[in-house]
């Protein structure tokens, strides 16, 4: 498939992110995805906010805890026990972390607002799309008509869409040859806009050799 172009950021996609945007359960399953990929090119504060977003740390076990959450995901394989307990103390003393008051009068570690804002940007730089070596047959378009109050979002949307690799097909239309609804729907969601998205999945175009030449699809 064809390498998508280097795209210049969009002024709108810089710093646009506001909190409570993106759904809890959208969040969570993206955190996930990021802790088990096998990637080792991510900060070590980068894994220990994700660990701690996924999980209730005692306080008076930050270090023990961080380190038996970890042991689940793939991407903490690659960082030891002094280097999460390192990581956690830089975290608490930047502000991205924060003791809050627990069940039954314990004492626990979550991600402050500055803390979520910034892993919600980290999750966001970190999608990628799939790029499976077969074509599936089947297009992924998203189609989104979105008001025009939200129209420095619908351009950050654009962006990154085309940022990613996608086709524009119209104006508000946008292809990929491949299935890629949750990158797209968390996409959408980080700049507030999901709502107005729709992401449709095609096997068939009567005119598709524009779009097959541009992905390198045979």
């Amino acid at each position: 498939m064809a390498k998508p172009k280097i795209v210049r950021r969009s002024k709108y996609a810089k710093n646009y992110f506001e909190i409570g945007k993106v759904d809890e359960k959208s969040l969570k399953i993206r955190t996930e995805e990021f802790l088990a990929s096998g990637t080792p090119a991510s900060y070590i504060t980068q894994v220990a906010l994700a660990i701690v977003l996924l999980s209730s740390v005692a306080v008076l076990a930050v270090a023990p805890g961080l380190t038996v959450a970890a042991r689940g995901y793939q991407r903490s394989r690659y960082y030891t026990k002094k280097q999460l307990t390192d990581a956690a103390h830089n975290l608490k003393r930047g502000g991205y972390i924060e003791e809050a008051a627990g069940n039954n009068g314990t004492s626990l570690v979550r991600l402050t607002k500055k803390g979520e804002a910034y892993f919600q940007k980290i999750l966001f730089d970190d999608v990628q799309l799939p790029e499976p070596k077969k074509w599936g047959g089947k297009w992924t378009f998203v189609l989104f008509d979105i008001p025009v109050q939200f129209s420095k979002a619908r351009e950050a949307l654009r962006w990154r869409l085309k940022a990613l690799g996608f086709y524009q097909y119209q104006k508000s239309v946008w292809v990929y040859p491949h299935p890629c609804e949750k990158e797209i729907l968390y996409v959408a969601d980080y700049f507030g806009v999901g709502k107005f998205v729709e992401i449709l999945s095609v096997d068939y175009l009567s005119k598709d050799k524009e779009l097959k030449k541009y992905f390198e699809i045979e």
